[in-house]
């Protein structure tokens, strides 16, 4: 089935609550040819397993079609979650159809961000994730093992990236959406444009490069503090210093 032919279909079938579009087609960016189509198709609960059998596609179909009854989309990328990392699939994503007044859209809004709550939570857990890794890189270089160094000071950025969206209140884009993200949706702070992010971020990740790594965690303090969790920085007692550079 076409994708204009299930969006038809999908309005016409009173099972049928909302059609979800994310990925490239759903945000309007990196869309080519062969893109295909990321759907997410909301459905009654009581009509899931006849749904799924009629509408559901294998992954990598050129319209690749999930099927949720609402009571699952209600809980689709909930946070603490097995599918958390499926939560930016919603940001920016196209509400297609919304048979519910509003809510389909509603729900898509607030999975697309992190509430101030759970904002702070997950950048703080974050944030040492990231101090951690840091950590184990320049422990690494300190005794010469320099692909292990390497290896860590790239697991850092993960957990660097979670922060910092996280204290803005965002969910961390995947990585093919990052550059746009940042350029698209700025977070409002010359250090973190694209421009001057990415260079750094590709440098650690290439090279493990001890200044680099210094100098974002001189920033990522400063973020921290900006941010009330300067705590999560001082547990690291006297090694912050040395992480400073």
């Amino acid at each position: 089935m076409q994708y204009e032919e299930l969006v038809e279909v999908a309005r016409a079938d009173e099972r049928v609550l909302g059609l979800v579009l994310t990925g490239s087609r759903g945000r309007g960016v990196f869309v080519r040819p062969e893109s295909d189509w990321d759907v997410r198709l909301v459905v009654s609960d009581a009509a899931l397993r006849e749904c799924e059998q009629q509408f559901e596609t294998a992954h990598g179909s050129t319209v690749e079609v999930a099927v949720y009854s609402l009571s699952q989309f209600e809980q689709a990328g909930e946070l603490g979650s097995p599918n958390e990392w499926d939560r930016y699939s919603y940001a920016h994503a196209e509400v297609v159809l919304d048979k519910l007044d509003g809510r389909i859209a509603g729900l898509v809004a607030e999975k697309g961000v992190l509430p101030p709550r759970a904002a702070h939570d997950v950048a703080a857990q974050a944030l040492d994730g990231y101090i951690n890794s840091y950590h184990r890189s320049a422990k690494n270089a300190g005794l010469g093992l320099s692909i292990g160094a390497r290896l860590d000071a790239a697991e850092s950025v993960p957990p660097f990236l979670t922060a910092l969206f996280a204290v803005h209140g965002r969910v961390r884009p995947f990585n093919k959406y990052l550059r746009w993200e940042l350029e698209t949706y700025p977070l409002g702070d010359a250090r973190w444009c694209s421009d001057a992010l990415l260079p750094r971020l590709e440098a650690i990740v290439s090279t493990g490069a001890r200044r680099e790594q210094q100098s974002l965690f001189r920033d990522v303090e400063a973020l921290a503090r900006e941010h009330g969790l300067g705590e999560v920085v001082d547990s690291w007692g006297h090694d912050v210093a040395c992480f400073r550079g």
